[in-house]
């Protein structure tokens, strides 16, 4: 059996998720030995805590610690909130948004911008799904126009100035605060590990596009699954022992890169 003091950090969409019909069928066997063994597995992901907590309860994962909105929000063991938005923050996010958005004339669209139809349309979600995606608290989401790709950068420099970070997913763009991605979550749910049990945890991270990054580069063990879209850029450490790139896409890649290091743990 895994080690009970391991811990897997998992991105969703193109990770557990597929692709395109956010289906997880093939991780289940993968995803109940690991519940067997105590466990805990993260959510680590761009989606909202009311996306996220709906999916515990389906993957029989509720009251695991989990990321939300690409790490400004992280919420521990019982609910406890570590890392949250601050009353305000996503108000000054959307003006500064819309002031830089002005100043570049850029043309994307906005998830508070959006209806739920939209938002339903441009992911494959149903009205009500699509509504949880747009239940943000500390970030927004971009549906980025391609005229505006190689203004990307100079976007990204604008937002930084004034306090924020622009981040590519798999199929959108997010903007946050700055400090708060995955990595940083990451490491402040191994530190809250620390504090309750006394030891560090043995942690294995998957993703599979650029926002995952930070995430891959924060863990003992990393998987990259093979994706539909960017890749996660180039990782810190990159050597072959401790990165496995996985050659299905999800949910069998997320299998497949667990039980890559999970084989030795019978």
């Amino acid at each position: 059996m895994p080690d009970p003091d391991l811990m897997v950090v998992t991105d969703l969409d193109g990770t557990l998720l597929d692709h395109h019909d956010y289906t997880f069928a093939a991780a289940l066997p993968t995803l109940d030995r690991l519940r067997r063994a105590e466990v805990p597995v993260v959510f680590c992901s761009s989606k909202t805590a009311v996306e996220i907590t709906a999916l515990q309860a389906r993957t029989g994962l509720t009251g695991q610690p989990f990321v939300a909105e690409n790490g400004a929000v992280v919420v521990g063991v019982d609910r406890r909130v570590l890392v949250g938005p601050i009353d305000g923050d996503l108000d000054r996010l959307r003006t500064a948004l819309e002031r830089v958005r002005r100043a570049l004339d850029l043309h994307f669209a906005t998830f508070s911008g959006a209806s739920d139809a939209e938002v339903a349309a441009w992911t494959g979600l149903d009205l009500d799904a699509a509504s949880a995606a747009r239940c943000r608290t500390a970030s927004e989401v971009l549906r980025w126009d391609a005229r505006d790709d190689d203004r990307a950068e100079t976007f990204r420099s604008a937002l930084t100035e004034v306090g924020f970070d622009l981040v590519r997913g798999g199929r959108f763009w997010h903007v946050l605060p700055v400090g708060r991605d995955k990595g940083a979550a990451v490491r402040t749910l191994i530190a809250d590990h620390e504090r309750r049990t006394g030891s560090g945890p043995r942690t294995i991270g998957l993703g599979d596009g650029p926002n995952d990054t930070a995430l891959l580069d924060s863990v003992d063990l990393a998987v990259v699954v093979r994706g539909v879209g960017p890749a996660p850029g180039p990782l810190a450490d990159d050597r072959a022992e401790r990165v496995h790139r996985t050659t299905t896409t999800a949910p069998q890649g997320w299998a497949e890169g667990l039980n890559h290091f999970l084989r030795g743990d019978r």
